[in-house]
């Protein structure tokens, strides 16, 4: 029996919102009818050739799509409808089919490939991946000499759609196919060879045929937390509130491991316990205590063990307008636990300590999170106004090495790259990474059309008439107290997007000894590429006023090197061009809000010249003429954060003045074989104090006046009288 909506066939793995049936939607119950293809007297299936790499193509998502471009995660097919009646008539459409091993030319594929929209028989040609592992097995149906066995590797698909390119005149005769896709990394790999991704250009297709599809709906191994190739970092992500879920104490997902990051917008002491017992008051539980006020940091444990920390850097951090975080690791089959402060990575850990071996089987036991304020047993209903304070986050993962900074291709990913951390595959990159990643990887500064590009940067730089050195003697007091060091060029590409804390694409250009200040950007993703020589990179835990005091993480992007950040990691950092007397290093950057991020927040923060504040002037770059901004101003000392205060009223970006108005009229006083004297009097309206007239018609200096009665120019001292004839 088959369970039929809409002329369609409702498979057992997928859900109803897959064939938008609604609540008072009618489905039909029918038996399994004998059905048979027909090849139209061909031996075998006229396919496109898979077998073919240049063939394979990856597409971007597009949002714009026709309803018989959708898919779904893993295998899609794709035909030409040829009803007459049908919307989608003479285009290709997109038959989803899912993780399945399909049989090309099974009878059965019938029941599958039907048009999205008029349910009619669609012929496949080609087919598609994406999120998912795939390969293929076949025998081809050569014109020449005997049948050819084909068959392909598993392969990845990541979060785009991956297409063979249909050639009509060039499909190929099939005797036997078989395509397979599979939702995780199947078992069996030992070679990997990815798809690859780094083609982002769409095919050339005909008009009648719609180039774009529109993005999977939600699945299990979406690209979200659920995407099982995304290299994470041990950041936790299951988000907890002891006083919605009225309880102080939350169960471990897995026992004697876990990472717990606590977020606190105000300064209250709070205690953190990891137990063997569900009752945090058990006395014969084993529990490892993280206690933190203002006084110290204190890691313990029940049997004794004891570490602590008065340096005020590392206790509870002075309240203000910004989250303070701090987080706790353990690892049970290392025996280690961890306190740290800022980002969570072992670099910025306070504590790394190795507990006694006498105790492993009570940490491998550990299985609950108990939780308290302020000391206070009662704070699910006293402190219950702290309950916006406080962000709690649980992962199951315990924080081991630091995250690779550098981005490689997947091609070029070794098994040393994945063992010590020095390098990150591009497939391993959150989807707003990789699609950043995409979007410069390619990207050159010298090319035919601009050979000498660089050549001519460096130039400018140099020569005081350049407008490149008069730009970076123009923002030398930008950042606080003056420092010709402290300045770098910014150069905006395309237009902003409203999704990115201002434009999407930055090219940044450091002359040598340059650098910026310590600064966040909004906890957006970023990509940054060195398009030339190379830059140091600083990474610190957070944005505070004794930032300096915390050992930053450095590293040196030599040309061609791509390093990241995500809204929890690299986020606080500083560049610098180390070299003094050599070539300027050019960079790009690029931005992307993540896509549940809904405050949009597009304040560049930074941390001034003196180190010590953010001066009361700024000039803010990069305005767009005519557009209005609001602005505000926050105050920093060593005890917090103000609260910010906004302008009273937008700010139109323009010139501050108009062009004068028009001079009197002019009259002539004077004049000479090639001069005239003019006189005219002031505008009425001058707007500000006028510099200089000019006697042409000049953009932007202003109407011109009225002409001049026409005057005669001639020698003053010449004779009037005709001249005289003397005879000889």
């Amino acid at each position: 029996m088959w369970l039929v909506f809409d002329k369609e066939i409702l498979h057992d793995e997928d859900r109803l919102e897959d064939y938008d049936i609604q609540a008072d939607s009618t489905l039909e119950l029918v038996n399994r009818p004998e059905r048979s293809r027909s090849f139209g007297g061909q031996i075998g299936l006229k396919f496109v050739d898979v077998s073919n790499d240049h063939a394979l193509k990856r597409i971007g998502w597009s949002t714009t799509a026709p309803r018989w471009r959708r898919t779904r995660h893993g295998l899609c097919l794709e035909g030409l409808c040829e009803n007459e009646k049908c919307e989608a008539y003479n285009s290709t459409v997109i038959m989803p089919v899912g993780y399945k091993k399909i049989d090309m030319l099974d009878d059965s594929l019938e029941k599958i490939t039907k048009c999205p929209v008029c349910k009619e028989y669609v012929t496949p040609i080609t087919c598609a991946f994406n999120n998912c592992w795939w390969k293929y097995d076949g025998v081809q149906i050569c014109k020449k000499g005997p049948s050819k066995q084909c068959s392909g590797n598993w392969r990845q698909a990541d979060d785009a759609y991956h297409r063979f390119k249909e050639y009509q005149d060039e499909t190929v005769s099939w005797k036997k196919l078989t395509l397979e896709a599979a939702r995780t990394r199947p078992a069996e790999i030992l070679n990997i060879q990815p798809t690859d991704a780094r083609t982002t250009q769409t095919t050339v297709r005909s008009p009648a045929v719609a180039v774009a599809t529109t993005p999977p709906k939600n699945d299990c191994s979406s690209s979200g937390n659920g995407e099982t190739a995304i290299e994470r970092f041990a950041q936790p992500d299951k988000r907890w509130c002891p006083w919605k879920s009225d309880s102080c104490s939350i169960s471990l997902k897995i026992k004697g491991q876990g990472t717990v990051e606590i977020m606190q917008r105000r300064s209250v002491p709070f205690e953190l316990q990891l137990s063997n017992k569900e009752d945090a008051c058990d006395r014969n539980a084993y529990s490892i205590i993280l206690s933190v006020n203002q006084n110290e940091v204190k890691l313990s444990t029940s049997n004794g063990q004891s570490y602590t920390s008065v340096n005020n850097i590392y206790t509870l951090q002075p309240e203000g307008q910004y989250w303070h975080r701090y987080w706790i690791s353990l690892f049970s089959s290392t025996r280690n636990v961890k306190y740290g402060i800022g980002e969570v990575r072992p670099f910025f850990s306070v504590f790394n300590i190795e507990l006694p071996e006498n105790e492993l089987q009570l940490i491998k036991e550990i299985h609950y999170l108990h939780f308290k304020v302020n000391n206070n047993n009662q704070m699910l209903k006293e402190l219950n106004n702290l309950k916006e304070d406080f962000r709690i986050s649980i992962g199951t993962d315990p924080v081991l090495h630091e995250p690779a900074l550098f981005v490689i291709p997947q091609e070029k990913y070794t098994l040393k790259d994945a063992t010590c951390h020095t390098a990150i595959s591009e497939m391993k990159l959150e989807r707003p990474l990789r699609d950043l990643y995409y979007s410069v990887i390619n990207l050159e500064l010298n090319t035919d059309d601009f050979p000498d590009l660089t050549d001519v940067i460096e130039r400018s730089i140099k020569n005081p008439e350049g407008w490149c050195y008069k730009k970076l003697k123009e923002k030398a007091e930008r950042f606080g107290t003056p420092n010709p060091k402290a300045t770098y060029l910014r150069l905006t590409a395309g237009e902003r997007k409203g999704n990115a804390p201002g434009h999407n694409y930055v090219i940044e250009v450091w002359p040598p000894g340059h650098y910026s200040p310590i600064h966040n950007h909004s906890n957006a993703y970023a990509i940054i590429r060195v398009l030339s020589g190379e830059i140091l990179v600083k990474l610190y835990p957070a944005l505070t006023l004794n930032v300096n005091q915390y050992k930053p993480i450095e590293q040196i992007c030599h040309e061609g090197r791509v390093t990241w950040m995500s809204p929890n990691l690299n986020q606080t950092h500083q560049l610098k061009h180390l070299d003094l007397i050599g070539k300027p290093c050019i960079t790009i950057q690029c931005y992307m809000y993540a896509k549940d991020d809904r405050a949009h927040y597009e304040y560049f923060d930074y941390l001034s010249n003196d180190e010590n504040s953010i001066e009361t002037t700024f000039t803010v770059p990069s305005l767009l003429d005519g557009h209005e901004y609001d602005f505000r101003v926050m105050a920093i000392n060593e005890n917090g954060t103000s609260e910010p205060l906004r302008s009273t009223a937008p700010t139109t970006a323009k010139l501050p003045f108009k062009p004068p108005g028009a001079p009197g009229q002019p009259d002539t006083t004077g004049m000479t074989n090639n001069t005239v004297t003019l006189n005219w009097d002031k505008p009425t309206s001058d707007t500000m104090p006028i510099n200089t007239f000019y006697t042409e018609n000049e953009a932007g200096k202003g109407t011109p006046s009225d002409a001049t009665t026409s005057t005669k120019v001639k020698d003053p001292n010449a004779s009037t009288n005709a001249p005289e004839f003397v005879k000889k």
